[in-house]
């Protein structure tokens, strides 16, 4: 099994190509047999300067299958949106440490 993580803060003034951009990529995470496991809004800082105000965690089953997803064609169609909607986005593949 493999996590998506994905990290970002929202441009201000993009409401459009953040609804564009989010309504193209979730058919694709979930095509790719990705399950939602949490959406989260940053609050506080405990140490840093908390660049990020929200997140977004999905297992899948495997890295691979993360991996596909943004090597296609239907998320580089995406890009364009992505890099206007959001100020800072960081899109991450892990996996459980032990």
């Amino acid at each position: 099994m493999a996590t998506l993580l994905v990290t970002l803060t929202a441009a201000p003034d993009q409401d459009s190509a953040r609804g564009r951009y989010v309504a193209g990529v979730q058919p694709l995470l979930k095509a790719a047999g990705g399950r939602p496991v949490k959406r989260l809004r940053v609050i506080d800082a405990i140490v840093g300067s908390a660049g990020t105000s929200m997140a977004l965690v999905m297992d899948f089953d495997s890295a691979d299958a993360i991996a596909a997803v943004f090597a296609s064609a239907a998320y580089q169609a995406l890009v364009d949106d992505r890099d206007m909607a959001f100020s800072n986005i960081e899109i991450l593949i892990t996996e459980d440490a032990e």
